[in-house]
């Protein structure tokens, strides 16, 4: 028996964490939401969900990219079960290597826990590959910095989700 991913469900979750947990200050975070940009973004119907049922993550990223023409990123929704943690790091570096420097892709798996200063920043229910415009996503990074943002992130987690980014 083949299972198939909720589709409904998880868009359901997925815009109920967007709207109470990713786009609201938290305290923990310095009075900052996990993602100052989502609602903007999601507001203005910049966001686009696509859901992976092949378990092929590559293909999926292939049909995303045309997609950033007129959208700030795409998330591809997928069975975390079917993938390791570990795997799907290496799978996103190994991808990364072929559509940087226009494009990059930032992951999240239920397995690998990632937490800034006590709260746990993983989105749970599935894996996402949350592709956008390097670019772009930089720029936002560089209006973060001028900010207190990063000020309760280790060198190590700023290392993980921003620094790798900018190495040529």
């Amino acid at each position: 028996i083949v299972q198939v991913m909720d589709h409904a469900q998880i868009k359901q979750d997925f815009a109920s964490w967007l709207e109470n947990f990713i786009t609201v200050p938290n305290p923990k975070l310095g009075n900052w939401p996990p993602c100052p940009y989502a609602k903007q973004a999601w507001m203005q119907n910049k966001v686009k969900l696509l859901f992976n049922e092949d378990n092929n993550l590559e293909d999926s990223v292939v049909q995303a990219l045309p997609l950033l023409d007129t959208k700030e990123v795409v998330i591809v929704c997928f069975d975390h079960t079917k993938i390791s943690g570990t795997d799907l790091q290496k799978l996103v570096v190994d991808i990364n290597k072929k559509i940087m420097p226009k494009y990059v892709i930032l992951e999240d798996h239920p397995d690998i826990h990632e937490e800034i200063n006590g709260v746990v920043m993983n989105f749970g229910k599935c894996g996402l590959l949350v592709i956008s415009e390097l670019s772009k996503l930089n720029q936002a990074s560089d209006q973060l910095k001028k900010t207190t943002y990063y000020d309760v992130w280790t060198p190590e987690q700023i290392d993980d989700v921003v620094s790798w980014r900018y190495e040529k």
